[in-house]
């Protein structure tokens, strides 16, 4: 079921597969609902699948211009008690998706079952990071959009994996046409602008799984690493084939693990 909902200035597409248990699948920058298609098949045979294009992405709108993830981790709870979710719920954030989901986290650690954050810091931007996202803003502004995603879309894979990734760059050139160059920017802002999740994380009790690809180039995976093991409650799934995108490149690998994790949540 495919349903648009219009909340506090925000216009969300969502789209919901499945019944029991509630899962929430939020994805990454120029991304957008349809790149969880098949992961979504696999996990709607067992669970309420719920996927929804988070703003400026999509078939949702654009968000305000002061945009920051906390602000809508608010307007993400109200969605869910419109959609009729009252009861605690499992999510999946892939890399900016996870920013959006630690955001909820940290501001309701108790509607969560479990979290899972797929090649997502948990750390707020630095200042390297923040000056590759305000030069990327820049060139957006300056009409260099296509010439930008022409560079960056293939470096979400790890270089063994390129040659076989024709649907999921398909999918990636799909979803990137939907984001305007005003959704992109405001996006930027508020992944420049987001919190510091890592003490939210390790404090949580609720169990995590963390995944990280060995050939990210768009976050270290030696970091990323650093960061997950410090978490407690924290299972870490290292994809020693994947880039930026493991849940498309190790398909059958992630599908599988996140199929257990989920379930063991509620045990």
């Amino acid at each position: 079921m495919e349903q648009v909902f219009e909340l506090d200035g925000y216009t969300i597409f969502t789209k919901v597969e499945g019944v029991g248990r509630p899962l929430l699948l939020l994805h990454s920058y120029w991304g957008g609902h349809i790149l969880f298609d098949r992961l979504a098949a696999e996990l709607s045979t067992k669970m309420m699948v719920i996927r929804i294009d988070l703003p400026g992405h999509g078939k949702s709108g654009l968000p305000p211009l002061d945009y920051t993830f906390e602000k809508f981790a608010v307007i993400l709870n109200e969605l869910l008690i419109r959609m009729g979710i009252s009861e605690k719920i499992s999510m999946i954030g892939h890399s900016m998706g996870g920013y959006v989901a630690m955001a909820y986290a940290a501001k309701y650690p108790d509607r969560l079952v479990s979290l899972v954050l797929m090649h997502s810091p948990l750390k707020s931007a630095d200042i390297k990071s923040i000056r590759i996202r305000e030069r990327e803003s820049s060139l957006l502004q300056k009409g260099k959009r296509d010439l930008l995603l022409q560079l960056t879309i293939p470096s979400n894979f790890a270089a063994e994996n390129l040659s076989s990734m024709e649907v999921a760059l398909a999918m990636l050139n799909q979803t990137s046409d939907q984001v305007t160059i005003e959704g992109a920017v405001r996006s930027i802002y508020a992944i420049n602008h987001r919190n510091n999740s890592f003490e939210a994380l390790k404090n949580a009790q609720y169990p995590m799984l963390i995944v990280v690809g060995k050939y990210d180039n768009v976050y270290n995976a030696t970091d990323q690493l650093e960061e997950a093991r410090q978490i407690p409650n924290a299972e870490v799934l290292m994809l020693m084939h994947s880039g930026h995108l493991g849940f498309l490149e190790e398909r059958d690998l992630v599908t599988e693990k996140l199929g257990r994790f989920l379930e063991d949540s509620y045990i």
